[in-house]
């Protein structure tokens, strides 16, 4: 008996999902699921369909945390804001649906419609989703022909909008704006002796334990013959005496040890207190500092002063090895020897590695103005410092074309989505769109939902495939048609092969959509994790 989550063949829910648990579910016979959760302009969202959404999200997202060792995570407050990861996804999945309606109402504005195949592929997929579902598991997540067709129908709908909201933005992007440049570069990171130390003494503390289990095995056996020998003298006798009076004076000396490393523990925690409350007045007094531009430059010349003087001498080492490390390295490579070879005979322990970068995407400001106007082939001649550490730098070129084309990308894709979400924003602003809490909070996580590995693709890769393979076979076969059809019976075969060409379309969206999350599920785990992140900032900025 097949009790899963099973997918609904072309347009969206396509996870394969399995019921973990069904505990706790009382209450959910007394959901209202024509309760309006939210009402966007003259439209009622049903709180039915912000339930079946919200749990499809649940189980995409679920079994990422629980790979994670996140049990329970729905009812968590993950981040420390008081409030639960299931709350800011129902949240997130209201937010989701009011502007999927927004962008419906907006349809005729922009010339979007459903044609008769994608309405009909749509009710398909409805139907076969809720015959390969058992009926327990559709009532605990409310789905019905009408909830999850509405749904798809819904996908399908904003799915073409934000394609039409973004047309005509501008895809032309220039390699300077894009230019991504390649390094070859070495890090040596700055490391205490503190640190070093430490590493030796977790190695030290395991060979202790090593001995000390010895020793007790030794002792155990030492007992068992002692009590297995029925004549013991009374010089072993009174030795062994001695031996209890030595032990009793090693665990009074040993008391005081402790009793003096328990002290020694005060009074660190003592100095640890005292340097945060110091830490925590510095910090009040840069708060101060920055009224005025001229107290907060003041007030950073001073602080960098203060740093300066107070630095750990251990962390200065630390720095200044690893900076020594690195003008031995370019000395190295001057000299005409290997960068990686060189590399490794300096420090094995040290990064070697290549890098793209570029400052449309930020993040290595310092290795920018380190190589900024150098030709290719170029060695850096001085140490560059970051936050890391210190980099040995090779500039291979400053326009790596296969990188750079691939930003290009991203930037358009970028200036898309920047204005797809600037429409939501100003549709939003211009509307009367209002949430009943009291709904949202009657969708608990009272039960867990785990997903299998038969995810096929995710749902906006779906449907879109289906929705261009759909186009494309009613053009085909209008073509076909027009051309073919010289006769009456000449266009009901013309009429037949369209249909067909609809149903292979479908079919081959479907098996490619398979193909791709087969060969592709790391990045597909990614991409779920991505969406979770981004429905709960969509929730927190609400």
């Amino acid at each position: 008996m097949n009790t899963g989550w099973k997918k609904a063949a072309v347009i969206g829910l396509s996870a394969s999902l399995a019921l973990a648990g069904l505990s706790g579910c009382s209450g959910k016979n007394e959901f209202n699921a024509e309760a309006a959760a939210v009402t966007v302009n003259d439209d009622t969202i049903p709180a039915g369909l912000l339930a079946f959404a919200t749990r499809y999200a649940q189980a995409q997202y679920e079994s990422l945390y629980q790979a994670y060792g996140m049990n329970n995570a729905f009812n968590q407050d993950l981040y420390g804001n008081g409030t639960t990861l299931g709350q800011s996804l129902v949240s997130g999945m209201a937010s989701q649906l009011a502007n999927a309606y927004l962008a419906e109402q907006k349809m005729e504005e922009y010339g979007v419609s459903l044609t008769e195949e994608e309405q009909a592929s749509i009710a398909e997929a409805a139907s076969a989703f809720l015959a390969d579902n058992e009926e327990e598991v559709l009532e605990l997540i409310g789905a019905d022909q009408d909830t999850v067709e509405r749904y798809l129908e819904l996908l399908v709908i904003q799915n073409k909008m934000e394609e039409a909201m973004s047309a005509d933005v501008d895809t032309e992007v220039s390699d300077e704006e894009a230019a991504q440049r390649r390094i070859r570069y070495t890090l040596f990171t700055p490391v205490t002796e503190e640190e070093t130390e430490a590493d030796s003494e977790t190695s030290s503390e395991v060979s202790s334990e090593a001995a000390a289990e010895a020793e007790t095995a030794d002792a155990d056996d030492a007992e068992t013959e002692e009590s297995e020998t029925e004549d013991a003298s009374e010089a072993q006798t009174a030795s062994l005496e001695e031996n209890d009076a030595a032990a009793t004076q090693s665990a009074q000396e040993t008391e005081a040890d402790s009793e003096a490393v328990t002290e020694a523990e005060t009074e660190t925690e003592t100095q640890t207190e005292t340097e945060e409350a110091a830490e925590e007045v510095s910090e009040q007094v840069s708060e101060e500092a920055s009224e005025s531009e001229e107290e907060t430059e003041g007030s950073t010349e001073e602080a960098t002063e203060a740093e300066t003087e107070t630095e750990d001498p251990e962390t200065a080492a630390a720095k200044a090895k690893a900076y020594d490390k690195a003008v031995e390295l370019i000395g190295k490579i001057q000299a005409g020897e290997d960068f990686e070879t060189a590399s490794g005979e300096v420090d094995p322990d040290a990064t070697c590695s290549t890098m793209t970068f570029g400052e449309s995407n930020g993040g290595q400001e310092e290795l920018l103005a380190a190589t900024d106007g150098l030709a290719d082939g170029t060695l850096v001649e001085e140490p560059v410092e970051t936050d890391s550490g210190y980099y040995v730098v090779y500039l291979e070129t400053q326009l790596d074309r296969e990188a750079t084309d691939s930003e290009k990308d991203r930037i358009v894709e970028q200036r898309k989505q920047d204005q797809i979400s600037d429409l939501y924003t100003q549709w939003q602003e211009e509307s009367d769109i209002e949430t009943d809490a009291g709904v949202l909070a009657d969708i608990t996580f009272d039960f867990s939902l785990e997903q299998y590995v038969e995810t096929e693709a995710s749902t906006e890769s779906v449907t879109e495939s289906v929705t261009e393979a759909v186009s494309e076979a009613e053009s085909e076969a209008v073509t076909e048609a027009e051309s073919g059809a010289e006769s009456e019976d000449e266009t009901e075969n013309a009429s037949e092969k369209s249909t067909e060409a609809v149903s292979e379309a479908e079919e081959a969206a479907e098996t490619e959509a398979a193909d791709e999350a087969e060969t592709d599920s790391v990045e597909e785990a990614a991409e779920t994790q991505a969406a979770s992140e981004s429905v709960t900032e969509a929730a927190t900025e609400e």
